[in-house]
Formats: C-alpha cells, sequence, structure tokens
C-alpha cells in the first residue's frame, strides 16, 4: 500500500484525474493547466505540470475503465502506475463524471472495481469532477444530482459533498478551474489536519471537562499528537468563565444538526442533507458564549464508513473553543431504542474516552413525539438499552423540540449543561 508523508502547497499541488474512457478527463486536464498537455485518447499515465494562480500545478492523466464490458489488464496497470507518479501522494483524487452520462450501479461497479486496485486512501482526496457542465444549461447542479438518484447521491456523500462542475466553454473555464484549485487547497489542508490532531489540553482553575484530572505538573502533554492508535487519556478542563463547548453524537437522522441549529438560533448547520464531516458554529446565546461542533452520524445498515465516522468525531474537539467547558449532547430520537442502539452509541461516544460519559447529557430529539406521554414513562417503556445509557450520563437529560418556538428550552438546556 502506498504511504504518502505530509504535503505543503507552497510547494505545489498534484491533482489525479481518474475517470470512465471518454469521460473528459484529458480535456479536463488541458483546461486545468491551461494548454494542451494530454492527448484524447490516453494509453499512458502520464505527468505534465503548469504554473497556476502563483502555484505549481501537476497533473496526472490516466487511460480510462470501462464499465459495460471488461477493462483491460494494461489500464488497471496503468492506474496503479499513475500513483506512483504522484510521488508523495495526490492532493487530490478527481473522480471525472460527464454530465452527459448517468452514474448508476454497473457504472459504480466499475469504477470501486478500479479504486480498490489502487490501495490508495481514496475518499479523504476525492472531489467529483463533472465534466461538459455547459450541457447543464439553467439547471442548477443540485437538482441535476437530485434527479439522478442514489447511486450518485451516495458517491457525492463518499466524496464529503466535494464537487466541481466544469465546462466546455472558455468563458467559464478559468474560474471553475480557480475554484477547483482552492478546493484542493482546502483538502490538503485538512489531511493535514487529520494527520495530526492535536488534543490541547487548557489548563486553568475551574472544573474538570472531558476525560481524566491532570496536574499542573504534567506539561509534556500539550500540543501531542493523536496517533491514530485511539484516543489518549486527555483532560480538557473548563475555563473559570461561562463559555460553553458542546460536541453533538448520534446516529443518523438523529436530529442533531436541527438541535443544533435551535440551540445557536440560526440555520448554521445543513439538515437536507447528511453531515459527512464535522463543523463549528459559534454564537451568544443566553448570556453564555456557545459554540457547538457538530459531527456525521454513525449508521446501523451500514450507510456510513465507520473509520469516516471515528475520524471525524476524534478531530471534534480540536473545534472547541480553547479554554471553554466541554460538553458532550447524545442526540436520541424519541423512537424505538434497542440493544443495538445501545452498543452502538457506547462504541462511538468512548471515542472520546472513557470517562467521557461524566461529561455528557442526553439530548432527545423530535420530543413531540412524546405527545402526552411523560418522559419517565418513554424510559421505562424503552427499557434496560436507554437505562443504561442514562445511568453512564447519571440521569443528565433534556427534550428537545425543534418544532417548538419556547426559548426556554434551550436556557434550560445550557443551565443542566453549565451545571454538569
Amino acid at each position: 500500500m502506498a504511504s504518502y508523508g505530509s504535503r505543503s502547497t507552497t510547494t505545489g499541488l498534484v491533482l489525479l484525474l481518474l475517470g470512465e474512457k471518454e469521460s473528459g478527463k484529458s480535456s479536463a486536464g488541458n483546461a486545468i493547466l491551461s494548454r494542451r498537455a494530454f492527448h484524447k485518447k490516453t494509453t499512458q499515465s502520464c505527468r505534465r505540470s503548469a504554473a497556476i494562480f502563483g502555484l505549481q500545478v501537476d497533473v496526472v492523466d490516466t487511460p480510462g475503465w470501462l464499465s459495460h464490458s471488461s477493462t483491460p489488464h494494461w489500464v488497471s496497470k496503468e492506474l496503479l502506475r499513475a500513483v506512483t507518479l504522484c510521488h508523495q501522494g495526490p492532493d487530490a483524487i478527481l473522480l471525472v463524471l460527464p454530465i452527459s452520462s448517468r452514474l448508476g450501479q454497473e457504472e459504480w461497479a466499475a469504477m470501486e472495481a478500479q479504486l480498490r486496485l489502487l490501495e490508495t486512501p481514496i475518499w479523504q482526496r476525492a472531489v467529483i469532477l463533472f465534466t461538459h457542465g455547459d450541457r447543464l444549461g439553467a439547471l442548477p447542479i443540485q437538482e441535476y444530482v437530485r434527479r439522478q438518484g442514489g447511486t450518485l447521491q451516495w458517491l457525492l456523500e463518499r466524496c464529503q459533498n466535494r464537487y466541481q462542475v466544469l465546462s466546455s466553454l472558455c468563458s467559464t473555464a478559468q474560474l471553475q478551474v480557480r475554484q477547483l484549485i482552492k478546493k484542493v487547497q482546502m483538502i490538503a489542508e485538512a489531511s493535514r489536519t487529520i494527520t495530526k490532531i492535536y488534543y490541547r489540553v487548557n489548563i486553568q482553575l475551574g472544573d474538570l471537562s472531558l476525560g481524566g484530572t491532570r496536574s499542573l505538573q504534567e506539561p509534556e502533554m500539550m500540543g501531542k499528537e493523536y496517533d491514530g492508535a485511539g484516543p489518549r487519556q486527555t483532560g480538557f478542563i473548563a475555563a473559570s468563565g461561562a463559555a460553553l463547548s458542546l460536541i453533538l453524537l448520534g446516529r443518523r437522522n438523529s436530529g442533531k444538526s436541527s438541535a443544533g441549529n435551535m440551540i445557536l438560533g440560526r440555520e448554521e448547520f445543513l439538515t437536507d442533507i447528511q453531515t459527512v464531516c464535522c463543523s463549528a458554529g459559534h454564537a451568544d446565546v443566553s448570556g453564555r458564549s456557545v459554540t457547538v461542533v457538530d459531527t456525521p452520524g454513525w449508521s446501523l445498515f451500514a450507510q456510513a464508513d465507520p473509520e469516516e465516522v471515528q475520524r471525524e468525531i476524534l478531530k471534534s474537539p480540536s473545534l472547541c473553543a480553547a479554554g471553554s467547558k466541554v460538553m458532550v449532547l447524545l442526540a436520541i430520537p424519541v423512537d424505538s431504542f434497542r440493544e443495538k442502539d445501545r452498543k452502538a452509541a457506547e462504541t462511538y461516544v468512548r471515542l472520546l474516552g472513557e470517562r467521557i460519559w461524566s461529561s455528557t447529557v442526553v439530548l432527545f430529539t423530535y420530543g413531540d413525539a412524546l405527545w402526552r406521554k411523560t418522559m419517565q414513562d418513554h424510559i421505562k417503556e424503552k427499557g434496560p438499552p436507554l437505562e443504561w445509557i442514562l445511568d453512564k450520563c447519571e440521569h443528565r437529560f433534556h427534550v428537545c423540540d425543534t418544532n417548538s418556538t419556547d426559548p426556554d428550552q434551550v436556557t434550560r438546556l445550557l443551565q443542566m449543561v453549565q451545571s454538569a
């Protein structure tokens, strides 16, 4: 398996073009480099470069695979050779999809077979590059994706919804290339951030949050990086002020993003698509400085990549405000909660440390579904799995109804979190 070191965007960018035969890869490479660097009939992987927007940009073009018949072995060998042409590794892998064709299960199967052969980290660096973008006409790309159906939507999700439309028209291509380069720079920066996640231990007089007790004689943990072997014995110690950081955890469709928007009092997080990477929003709420970190939800039905979800959850503490009191809000919808739900919650919450439960509040979402049933009756009805979770959280819970206009529910939640 190829092993890549950290790259610096100041020394340039390397882009790897992958796609089906006649998908427009070579033309896209020429548009990116602003010159005729590649021939349309690509039979060998090759690397070309140019100075673009003050950066050295290298593009590696590759032969295309076949979707409706067997891909020749020599094509797969050339794709493998393309990876070696990237030297330290590509900053972005551009998966080229022409607007004029549909990505169905057969096309995805062909793509997946070739990507698997590469034995290369794909999804952290992948961007969907839609070629022949002028054929969209007045149709927004979002509507095009919706009409294409589940396979394309799923692929976009794997790519953390990173995409770029590239037109065949020279009048718009340069602007689109500039947008693409900016996205690649962000991917390169994010890749370095994920590789070296720093758990900064803010040691001040105040309450302990997120982890074990640490003394003032342990400065060697300051700035220690996460090495991928699991969370360290980290300590997050709150400042003596009123600043709060809330990390939202939960399964898919648990209402995390909606709850985050309710807390911040604005539409900070998207609710119409699945959350695929953690992000943070900040606001002054009820006299407190509040940071909310939204994270991807886990899935009980293999719809979410467990490794990607784990990586994003592990990254979430780095988005919390320095010196703030950090708490976890475990979003559990007011619906079924069985043993497999409990096991999944335990697995993902524990990523942040064995002692994380002492800093966790259960946030029951979709509270309007309770109707006239009390929360105590609901807990009793769900039985041991839910009771186990509440025991771990020392029975700290709050019922959230995002359809309610009552501002006091956020105030009550923050008071509970502050006093925990």
